[in-house]
């Protein structure tokens, strides 16, 4: 489960923070992680980036994650879209570390629909304690994925800018991890505005 608040100091400027408590099959026991992020706006330009801290977990890395996004808007024969570039860092272990950067386009067009298609392309590096362990040579260390595709698809009870929502999400993009193509996420989610520049997020996710 996902818990966030977002905080629009002004009408640039915004800040995120986001608790994550879970388990996987790969976590050996429950986690806690926690995200922040920051970001300011200007004019269609919007950049961000963040970084993800595992408080509890069998994670030897306390920063295990860390995200550069930029993003500009636009339109396309009247059809407002959002085109985004990203770079991901996700340490997930002590011995590799996975890095994810593409492209995506997305578009809240429709009241009660989002919608998200992009290339991905990622690599795994085996760091020097891996090479040293398993004695592997550094310029056999790195496995890489080119142009796999990344989507999202999203309804929403209520319009994008209404007060309160409740919405269910089908993607294959987590927070630092994107995932095969075939292998969906789905996210049910609510929103509340506390405030006109205050937020509250509450997402479950099945992975």
């Amino acid at each position: 489960m996902l818990i966030g608040v977002s905080i629009f100091a002004e009408a640039q400027v915004q800040v995120e923070a986001y608790g994550d408590i879970g388990e996987n099959n790969v976590s050996e026991g429950a986690f806690i992680k926690s995200v922040f992020r920051a970001g300011y706006e200007y004019d269609q330009y919007r950049f961000m980036g963040g970084v993800q801290l595992d408080l509890y977990s069998s994670n030897p890395n306390l920063l295990s994650g860390f995200d550069i996004t930029t993003s500009r808007n636009f339109l396309i024969k009247d059809y407002p879209v959002n085109l985004k570039g990203y770079y991901m860092l996700n340490r997930f272990s002590d011995l590799m570390y996975e890095t994810n950067w593409g492209l995506r386009l997305a578009s809240k067009k429709y009241d009660r629909f989002a919608l998200e298609i992009g290339s991905n392309f990622k690599t795994y590096t085996i760091n020097a304690n891996g090479r040293a362990e398993h004695g592997i040579a550094k310029e056999d260390c790195k496995l890489r994925e080119f142009f796999n595709l990344t989507y999202l698809i999203s309804g929403y009870v209520m319009p994008h800018n209404h007060n309160w929502n409740l919405g269910l999400t089908i993607t294959n993009i987590d927070y630092y991890t994107i995932n095969q193509s075939t292998n969906p996420i789905f996210n049910l989610q609510m929103k509340y505005d506390l405030k006109p520049n205050l937020s509250v997020h509450i997402d479950s996710w099945y992975k």
